[in-house]
This record gives C-alpha cells, structure tokens and sequence, in this order.
C-alpha cells in the first residue's frame, strides 16, 4: 500500500474478476532452491482422491475412487524491467466407480506478462485459458455444480501509477469468457463479461492513503435475454498498519441496469486484510457486497456477500499446513428476477474449502494430505448439495 515515499499505488478493491491471474513463481515450487532460479520448472502430481458425489446430486449420490494425475511445466523469463511468465497444465482423472466413461481430461494455460517503465509506472498483461469437467467453486467460474466441460477465458490487465509522491491511480481491465459443451447448459449459461475499474489513491498520512474509485461490469448471454450492466461507486482508506499488515475498506452504491427488468441501486462494500504472521504464516482475507453473476436462468444476477481467504503456515521448515476458503451468500430479489420468475425471492450459500498439509520431502519431492469441501445450501431445494474430497498426493518437480 502507497504512502508518501512509495513507488506503487496501492491495488484497488474490485470485483474478483479484475484481479490478475497469478501465476506460482519457480522459486515457490519444490526443486529449485538455488539462488537462480531455472527458466523453466517441469513438475507432475499423482493423487488418489475418494470422491462421496461425484456428479454433485442432491440425492442418489455416487462415490468413487478417483485417480488423477497432472503433469505441469512452468516457464519464467525474467527480462530487462519485465517478467514473462507462462504454464501448461494437463490433467486425466480416472474414476473407478462412474457409468459409461471413466476418464475426464483437462487443459489449463496461463500467461503474465509484467513490466515497469520506472519505479513510478507498473503494467500487468495475464490470460488463463482452461477446459474443465469439475465446478470451480473456490475460483468463482463456471457453476457451483458439475453440468458437463466448459471452457473459460479469462484476460486481465493492470496498470499501477504514482503521479507524484502523494498521488497514485489503480487502473484494471478484466474480460471472462464462458462456453459450455452440452447444449441445454450452454443455453443458459455461456456469456461474456466485461468489468473495468478506476482508483485514485491520495496520501493522507504517511502509511494511509484515502481512495476514490469506480467499477463498471457488465455480463451478456449468448443465447438468451438476460445479464446487466452495473456502475459502482466508492470510496475508502487502505493503511499500512505495520511492515507485515495492511488493511482496507470501501464503502459505495451500485445502479444496476437490467436485461429486461429495468434499473435498481444497492449497497456497495468491501474490505480486504493482508497480514505476514511472522516469518512462518500468511493470512489474506477479503470481503465484498456487490452485484454479481448468477448460473441462476431465472435471474439477470444475483446481490452477493462473498468472503473469501487463504491461510498458510510453515509448522516445520519441511511441514506446510494450508486452509483456503470462499462463502457467496446470495439474495435473489424482484429487481433482478428475470420476467416470469416463480420464486423471485430466496437466498443460497455456495461454499468452498481446500485444506490439507504439504510435506517436503527433499529438493524434489512434495507430500501432500488434504480434504475439499463444496456445497449450495439454496432455498430453491432442487440446488442443493455437499460434496466431500479427501486425498493424498505426491508431487516431483524438477
């Protein structure tokens, strides 16, 4: 977070989609430890998984064995006053226990691209292409239930930018593309969504910046009437409370213009927690109450709290324990009901957590225990499900 001698503004808070896709360094996977890092990290992971649903039924759920094995290769280029960094993930997945086809395959592609005219001027280029069978509950892509492989696009830009020593802006750009392969799941679902935002960021007090921002996001279905446009208003503090913790809030309103429904305003709020506990563990928690994508055809969107945060901590120089977790409690109301609607007004609670331990085991080779929890607690009973996940793993990287 800027203060009056810092060379970046500090990063807005947004909607999640404007983040940039961040790509794992090579210095942060197990075997590379050197001083200088490799161009390039070859790594694969084996785990056997026991899945209790793996189609995510309400009732008549199936359990299965699954076998998953994903082979990765990471490429980081550092350049003159730039980073280039790109990864290619292919992923098979076996099921011992699944009618008709057992084998699931997966692609996933990402790049970044950052460069720094100056001390003063930051730019952030990334794309993350995927296909994927599996809901993407913890990343907020796609549904919140398996309905058959999808591809997703995602491309973000960035530009951070200290004008003077107490003036900064925060400049982002995200677009999201989805398409799923089944027919009666794209009719609903495939879109495309556009969301930009503006922070201006003045130095107030030497750690507290006060900032002023705007977000204007906007989702369209290919093959049916529905989604909106939102514009977003706000304004807050970020504060450097301490070297290893920072702290920020928003506070605004949204105006929201629907497909077919017309227009409505809501509350905006937001606030985010970044804290190093020690030389041992991080803690990073954000919140937000906004308007957003729904998987709901009966609604243009959805009025959301979402929390969501990752947690990890060294427990030994080898042990590494990890928690990542993510609540959208969503309220589905008569202003963005589509027309028609027979249950305009209900709630639902999508949730998603990922924890376990990595053991290191040398240079080479990472351990891995952990359990995965999804679940949609909807007061439209038909949504509902649980799912649980428990692994073991283990990873080579070279």
């Amino acid at each position: 977070m800027a203060d009056s001698s810092s060379s970046q503004p500090s990063g807005s808070l947004t909607t999640p989609a404007s983040e940039p896709t961040q790509l794992p360094t090579a210095e942060h996977l197990a075997g590379d430890t050197s001083e200088s890092k490799k161009p390039f990290t070859i790594s694969a992971t084996l785990r056997e998984i026991y899945d209790d649903n793996i189609y995510t039924s309400k009732t008549n759920t199936v359990a299965s064995f699954n076998t998953e094995i994903s082979p990765s290769i990471l490429l980081d280029l550092p350049l003159e006053d730039s980073e280039f960094t790109a990864r290619y993930t292919f992923g098979l997945t076996y099921y011992s226990n699944r009618p008709g086809d057992s084998l699931d395959l997966t692609h996933e592609a990402a790049l970044q691209y950052n460069h720094s005219f100056s001390d003063r001027f930051n730019l952030t280029a990334a794309e993350q292409f995927r296909y994927f069978t599996e809901p993407s509950i913890l990343e907020s892509v796609g549904t919140p239930y398996r309905s058959g492989a999808y591809y997703s696009n995602q491309v973000n830009l960035g530009f951070n930018a200290q004008w003077t020593p107490l003036i900064g802006t925060s400049t982002t750009y995200a677009n999201t593309i989805l398409r799923y392969e089944t027919g009666s799941i794209a009719l609903g679902q495939d879109n495309d969504e556009n969301t930009g935002s503006q922070s201006i960021l003045f130095a107030i007090l030497p750690k507290v910046n006060l900032v002023f921002g705007a977000i204007i996001d906007d989702i369209s279905y290919d093959k049916i009437s529905r989604g909106y446009t939102s514009y977003t208003g706000n304004t807050g503090l970020d504060w450097q409370v301490l070297p290893t913790l920072s702290v920020g809030a928003r506070l605004g309103g949204t105006y929201t213009t629907a497909s077919q429904i017309g227009s409505s305003s809501s509350p905006y709020a937001a606030a985010t927690l970044a804290w190093k506990l020690g030389a041992r563990s991080s803690l990073n928690f954000n919140y937000t109450h906004s308007v957003v994508p729904t998987d709901v055809v009966s609604a243009e969107g959805q009025i959301a709290d979402r929390f969501d945060t990752t947690f990890s901590y060294d427990i030994t120089p080898k042990l590494n324990a990890h928690l990542d977790g993510i609540l959208t409690h969503g309220e589905y109301t008569q202003y963005l009901a589509a027309p028609g609607a027979t249950n305009p007004n209900f709630s639902e609670d999508d949730t998603g957590l990922d924890t376990g331990l990595v053991y290191h085991l040398n240079t080479l080779v990472d351990l891995s225990l952990g359990y995965e929890f999804d679940g949609v607690f909807s007061q439209q009973n038909a949504r509902d499900y649980t799912r649980d996940q428990i692994y073991v793993g283990i990873r080579g990287t070279y």
